[in-house]
This record gives structure tokens, C-alpha cells and sequence, in this order.
């Protein structure tokens, strides 16, 4: 049997990662992250407790990259919008935003349900709270770029108000599941927001960190004046 190539061993790496990261959400959401040891994770994901100090330092090391996991897509959704914004309207790309969001809810409704009550066990730690705030401060520095090309009048307090509501009717369908008019919902979302008249077409958006990791926002539109 030929030995691994770099590719194969990173691949390896990864998928052993997101087991135990997988096997640590699921005990940490069911049993509380107090309740968890890391000879249960390492039992769940089966492996060894070495191996799981192979890639985590400790249990709060381990936790944080579990949060960060859980709310991966969420996160990198801005990043999805950017490969198919070119060119399109703000209501265009607040539309396929919103449409991102709910697929996601969707596809990963199980994913969801642990994420939201292990994230209502431990914001209390402070290294777990300052990796969701970046996170938050991430998505709504998004969304307030889409209400600035919306032409609001104060993009940020909507964007806010908008990541507000799109938690609200996360908790709602997880709760209500099949009971809950989530296509409903979403269409009325869509339409209370794309009834905003916007005169501009973006040409280009781009999203960016300094070296201190905050979040900067830089948009180039074109106006398009309608005729009178």
C-alpha cells in the first residue's frame, strides 16, 4: 500500500476534525457543555482522547471551534453573494440573500437546532462571546451594505433590525417546524424590502479585513437615473 500524499493526509486531517467537532455539538447542545468530557467526545466521535489533544488544546478551545463551525454558512453567506451580485440590482441581491438564508435554514434545520441551544448555554464565556460578536458584526456589516445600496436612510439600525427579525423567524420554525409558513414568511420579507426603490446597479462589491480583523465594507455603483 502506497503512503499518503500531502492532499490525501490534509484531507484525512479535515474529516477527523469536523467528526469530533460534529460528536462535540451534538453533546454539548443534548448534555450542556459543563455535563460534556472530553473522554465523551472522544467516545462519540471514536477516537482516542490523544488524538482529540491532537487537534484541540482544551475543552474551551474546542467549544469555540465548535461555534465557529456551527455558524459557518451563515457567516460565509456574504461570500456567496459576492459570485452573484455583478451586475444585478439591490433588490436582486436582497432577494437571493434572502433566498440563501432560508435554504440554508432548511437544508440544515437540525444543524440550527443544536447550534441555537448551545449558543444559549455558553455566550456567557467570554471567549465563546467575542467569537459569535465577530461573527454578528460580520453579517451585519453585510446587510448594512445592502442597505446602503437600498438607499435607506440609516442602513446600519436597519441592518440590525433585519439580522433581528431573521433570528426571530429562526427560533419560530425550528419550534414550529412543519407548522411554521416559512414560504409565507419569506416571500412577505422580500416584498417589504424590495418595495424600497433603489436607483442603483451594483457593479462590484467587495468585502475585506485588516490585519485586526475588522470588517470593512466598500461598494462601487453606478446610478442609474430614470427619467422624469
Amino acid at each position: 500500500m502506497s503512503p499518503r500524499t500531502g492532499k490525501q493526509l490534509e484531507q484525512l486531517k479535515s474529516q477527523r476534525k469536523e467528526q469530533i467537532l460534529l460528536a462535540a455539538l451534538k453533546l454539548f447542545s443534548v448534555k450542556g457543555y459543563q455535563n460534556t468530557s472530553i473522554d465523551a467526545i472522544a467516545k462519540k466521535a471514536k477516537f482516542s482522547k490523544g488524538l482529540l489533544y491532537h487537534y484541540f488544546d482544551n475543552k474551551e478551545d474546542l467549544l469555540n471551534a465548535v461555534v465557529i463551525y456551527s455558524i459557518k454558512d451563515a457567516s460565509e453567506m456574504g461570500d456567496l453573494l459576492l459570485k452573484r451580485a455583478k451586475d444585478k440590482s439591490p433588490n436582486e441581491v436582497f432577494s437571493m440573500m434572502i433566498d440563501l438564508f432560508f435554504g440554508m435554514l432548511a437544508e440544515q434545520k437540525d444543524l440550527w437546532k443544536l447550534t441555537l441551544s448551545l449558543a444559549a448555554q455558553v455566550t456567557a464565556i467570554p471567549s465563546v462571546h467575542t467569537s459569535i460578536l465577530e461573527v454578528y458584526k460580520k453579517m451585519i456589516g453585510q446587510l448594512e451594505l445592502l442597505f446602503i445600496l437600498l438607499d435607506y436612510e440609516n442602513p446600519k439600525k436597519e441592518a440590525q433590525l433585519l439580522g433581528a427579525i431573521l433570528d426571530g423567524i429562526s427560533i419560530q420554525y425550528i419550534i414550529f417546524e412543519k407548522d411554521y409558513p416559512i414560504h409565507d414568511v419569506k416571500e412577505m420579507l422580500i416584498k417589504k424590502y424590495t418595495n424600497h426603490e433603489s436607483k442603483k446597479q451594483i457593479s462590484s462589491i467587495c468585502f475585506c479585513s485588516n490585519t485586526s480583523q475588522q470588517l470593512f465594507l466598500c461598494a462601487n455603483s453606478q446610478r442609474n437615473y430614470q427619467k422624469s
